[in-house]
């Protein structure tokens, strides 16, 4: 059997790793397809060795590249990939390009996404894919099914990680000693409508004895951040490891707020963007929802307070007990939707 992956973004890489590594086991031919965009090639080269990888389209940060390159381009390739291997099943979490080369060429595809606010474009993914799968955020119909959790449980659950305290000491940290800052770039489809650099407009008002590690998206913006913080040069090795050995995961950037969540770290994402995926953790109390500076308040008295280590297992626990196995869940669709 032939499957092929469509990855445009590090979190989608990390949602698709387990899940490959157990199809290839099971003598799955897995193609790997990825967005040549920022540091993510050089992820999937290392993340996905085994696998057979093929760079489709790039995106260089302008709307004009994003269409030519990011879409119309990718849809090309995808459609002489797909009829040059004969996948049985395609794979992706959103990406329009490869689900209209499907559709065309009359092969399947499932998408597994967490952004029904993204109506437009999950419209038009609905109308060329076999099923779409959401977190219970959306209403089902006979396009749209769910699964009972969000996608970076897949990765992130306990039965599928077990952080290494050596990775913080590798950084000179120490466990529960120091904060995770993540800043993302407006460059990219998912943020042009946000403000740049949201961290960065409030990071010299973080207690100066705070020890802090970012990771910066867009290198050219460190003069922003005070001079004692440290910048993480992407790729990170094992870098949920250095979240979950956080005290406080500050993000201006969704994915990266929800992973700290899962982790059990206090988390606060601080962009603008209203999600039904944060709402989940938000009602569960292991999110905060601050924009920009407000988000201040939360952090110095996060910083305050002794780090629970007993109430992290807690948390993680009760989400174990509660959700699905993402990985499980996507291989059973998988094994239906096939060709």
């Amino acid at each position: 059997m032939k499957i092929l992956f469509d990855i445009k973004h590090p979190a989608q890489l990390n949602l698709f790793k387990g899940l490959t590594n157990e199809l290839r086991q099971e003598n799955w031919e897995v193609t790997i397809c990825y967005l040549q965009r920022g540091k993510l090639p050089n992820i999937i080269k290392r993340e996905y060795a085994d696998c057979e990888l093929i760079p489709v389209g790039s995106s260089h940060g302008t709307r004009w590249s994003i269409l030519w390159d990011g879409n119309i381009k990718r849809t090309l390739a995808f459609l002489y990939l797909i009829k040059k291997y004969n996948y049985n099943i395609c794979v992706a979490a959103s990406s329009i390009p490869l689900a209209l080369a499907c559709k065309i060429a009359g092969i399947p595809i499932i998408q597994f996404y967490d952004d029904p606010e993204r109506k437009q474009v999950n419209q038009i993914n609905a109308s060329l894919s076999t099923q779409l799968f959401f977190p219970p955020i959306v209403k089902k119909n006979h396009k749209v099914s769910v699964f009972n959790c969000l996608k970076e449980w897949s990765y992130l659950s306990p039965k599928r990680f077990q952080p290494a305290e050596t990775i913080p000491v590798k950084h000179g940290l120490i466990p529960y000693d120091y904060i995770f800052v993540r800043e993302v770039s407006n460059k990219s489809f998912n943020y042009y409508n946000q403000q740049d650099g949201i961290v960065g407009s409030f990071a010299g008002r973080i207690g100066e004895n705070t020890k802090v590690i970012l990771s910066l998206e867009d290198k050219t913006m460190a003069t922003r951040y005070p001079k004692h913080w440290t910048i993480l040069q992407e790729p990170v090795e094992n870098i949920h490891s250095l979240i979950y050995y956080s005290r406080l995961v500050i993000s201006s950037g969704d994915s990266m707020a929800r992973e700290g969540a899962m982790l059990g770290v206090p988390s606060v994402y601080c962009g603008t963007r209203k999600m039904k995926a944060n709402d989940l953790l938000m009602q569960a109390g292991l999110l905060e929802h601050l924009p920009a500076e407000s988000a201040l308040a939360f952090i110095n008295k996060t910083l305050q307070e002794k780090f629970n280590e007993e109430n992290q297992t807690k948390v993680r626990n009760k989400l174990l007990d509660q959700w699905d196995d993402m990985t499980t869940f996507m291989k059973e669709q998988i094994n239906r939707y096939k060709s």
